[in-house]
């Protein structure tokens, strides 16, 4: 049944732990030169795809999972994955792994739509994807779904539905990359749209119960959060802002259990998300639209002080250049021309192309030809990062509404970002 009493609900149970199990430093080649690669991962359909995350397998292959259909909210989107063989460049063939239809089988809930997946591999190994569904209504009124694979990725179990609230179970969404506590907890960083934006911390058992869900904001100001642990007891979130034109930050001192109020950071934010990641010596990374006004760009940026300041130090994408002007098929083909080799391994040109136009140009179906009436914008959104057990870092983001793209670069290349941008 829809309402969940107080009296029954899981989150209400269980012992949290209260400390950060910390990462294992990944043993890098000292000597290799710098590399940065680029890849587009998903097929030429279906027409529009989004809200990637990534996670890096025992076996050294990559696991990639996305959302897409004819356009985001439509009753065909699917949950869609690819694999990436260890040490190859382009991705192998995307596969459904979540649908609609599915997800109403395995939970005895009619699911109208599908939205943002996570992907994680949990301290005993097994690969998990949790993701957005929604009954009725929009975003605000979604529910969180979980699949597990014991064999990552081979067959899955039947999705179960995550009971996250205690009021008809309604308004939570997932973004960010998990962190993981010393009790074999996981923490997913996930966010509430319902009469109010705040980010949130669910706190899942290593067996996908929910423990509970922590409040880290109150309000109508933060989404979207990502936690970057310090030590066991310490961390950072940073969070997307609902509303502002600045990325907020915000801090715990006893491994999640309590959150201070969030504070603006000097991060632009055009209320987009953003993803971030620290390094061993305690400067932190994130990747975002450093902008006050759409998304047009995708900048790589250091942090020396916890969060409060950022610089960039690379442009993934730019085309700020574009701001405020209008832009037509024609020239959205011909700039896409020009870098069609830097994007890597992917569908055709062509596809590429056709995909494009018909996904950043407005009312291009009512123009008869006129291609010049077809008004035009660029969009690069949606990042998320990690390190793999080389060293290696992977970058998967939205591009253009069409793909997914991958980008890898290894620590030689930050380090020669970092040392010219000093």
């Amino acid at each position: 049944m829809l309402l969940t009493a107080w009296a029954g609900w899981p989150g209400q149970a269980g012992e949290v732990d209260g400390r950060f199990a910390l990462a294992v430093e990944p043993v890098s080649v000292e000597d290799a030169p710098p590399r940065l690669t680029s890849a587009l991962i998903n097929a030429a359909q279906p027409l529009r795809v989004h809200a990637p995350s990534i996670v890096a397998l025992p076996d050294g292959r990559l696991f990639a999972t996305w959302f897409g259909g004819t356009r985001e909210g439509a009753t065909d989107v699917n949950i869609y994955a690819a694999y990436r063989a260890a040490d190859e460049l382009a991705w192998g063939p995307q596969q459904v792994i979540a649908s609609p239809q599915q997800t109403t089988r395995d939970t005895g809930f009619f699911t109208r739509k599908l939205g943002n997946p996570v992907a994680l591999l949990t301290p005993g190994g097994e690969l998990w994807v949790i993701y957005v569904s929604v009954t009725m209504g929009g975003w605000a009124t979604s529910q969180l779904n979980l699949l597990r694979s014991p064999d990552l990725g081979q067959h899955w179990r039947p999705a179960s539905r995550l009971v996250t609230s205690p009021f008809f179970n309604l308004s939570t969404l997932v973004k960010g990359v998990p962190v993981f506590f010393a009790n074999g907890d996981i923490g997913v960083p996930v966010y509430h749209e319902l009469a109010g934006k705040f980010a949130e911390l669910l706190v899942l058992a290593p067996t996908g119960e929910v423990r509970r869900k922590i409040r880290m904001d109150h309000g109508r100001r933060t989404l979207q959060p990502v936690v970057l642990v310090q030590d066991t007891r310490r961390a950072v979130a940073l969070m997307r802002t609902a509303s502002g034109t600045r990325a907020w930050r915000g801090e715990t001192e006893d491994g999640g259990l309590h959150w201070r109020t969030p504070q603006e950071t000097t991060l632009a934010n055009p209320n987009s998300a953003l993803a971030a990641f620290r390094l061993g010596d305690g400067r932190l990374l994130a990747v975002a639209n450093d902008t006050e006004d759409q998304r047009l760009r995708l900048s790589l940026l250091v942090s020396e002080d916890e969060g409060w300041h950022w610089r960039a130090i690379h442009r993934f994408e730019d085309r700020q250049e574009s701001f405020g002007q209008t832009l037509t098929p024609a020239s959205i083909r011909a700039a896409t021309l020009d870098e069609l080799d830097r994007l890597g391994p992917g569908p055709e040109a062509e596809a590429v192309l056709a995909k494009l136009e018909r996904n950043l140009c407005k009312n291009l179906d009512e123009q008869d030809g006129r291609e010049g009436e077809a008004d035009c914008g660029w969009q690069y959104d949606y990042p998320y990062i990690i390190q793999d057990a080389k060293g290696d870092f992977h970058l998967v983001y939205t591009w253009n509404r069409s793909f997914i793209r991958h980008i890898s670069f290894n620590m030689a290349w930050l380090r020669q970002r970092l040392e010219q941008t000093q």
